[in-house]
């Protein structure tokens, strides 16, 4: 699953927050919205609006942070989204 050039293009233009830092890793890993909604527990709409530089709710910021970190480690999207799973206590 690839982002569209819109997505890409947003990612790349947008302030370099948080929500943005995931947006980068995620375009770079191809790891999904749904994937990142999944884990998170916030809506696909909150991951795109956090992709686009918009700030995010301070209840987010911990599991963002750790997600940021397995992607930056692992170059796999499965074996990220596996890793993710584990350490949230997910089923993939």
């Amino acid at each position: 699953m690839s982002y569209t050039q819109k997505t890409i293009e947003i990612v790349a233009e947008a302030p370099k927050t948080l929500g943005n830092q995931l947006g980068r890793w995620a375009v770079y890993r191809d790891f999904s919205v749904l994937r990142i909604s999944k884990i998170t527990g916030a809506t696909r709409q909150s991951v795109y609006n956090w992709f686009s530089g918009r700030e995010v709710f301070p209840a987010y910021r911990p599991i963002i942070e750790a997600l940021i970190q397995i992607l930056r480690a692992n170059p796999d999207p499965e074996i990220a989204y596996q890793e993710a799973c584990k350490k949230f206590n997910i089923n993939p």
